[in-house]
């Protein structure tokens, strides 16, 4: 990913407040979002977003996906506005387009073999 993408993904407030909440400790969607007073579909995209450049990681715990970063020197590069390193931005923009058509493709793969198994089931009625 180009250093001016992530420079401005990473220049929105509301991103800065998400890492800085993420500097202190691990969290939650919900939590992360009470923290900044936003709607938690609002605070998903702007982890996605961070997510996606490769800022922010997750993992499941109790059933809940936890945040963190992924590496902390990222604030010190967001402080100082300085250019980020490329391992810190490790996936440009076209794999991740990539990778999202493939995940979709196989949910519509999915989709297409209970429409099929559902149209066979009732025929197989008749």
């Amino acid at each position: 990913m180009e250093p001016d993408m992530v420079h401005k993904a990473l220049g929105n407030e509301v991103r800065q407040r998400i890492l800085l909440i993420l500097s202190k400790r691990d969290s939650y969607l919900s939590e992360i979002a009470g923290k900044i007073g936003l709607a938690p579909q609002t605070a998903d995209f702007h982890l996605n977003l961070l997510a996606d450049i490769g800022v922010v990681t997750y993992e499941w715990k109790d059933g809940k996906k936890y945040y963190h970063l992924k590496d902390r020197k990222i604030l010190e590069y967001l402080r100082e506005r300085k250019p980020l390193p490329p391992h810190m931005h490790p996936h440009p923009p076209h794999e991740i387009v990539m990778d999202a058509m493939v995940e979709l493709n196989k949910r519509l793969d999915r989709i297409e073999g209970k429409l099929d198994r559902l149209l066979k089931e009732k025929e197989e009625e008749k």
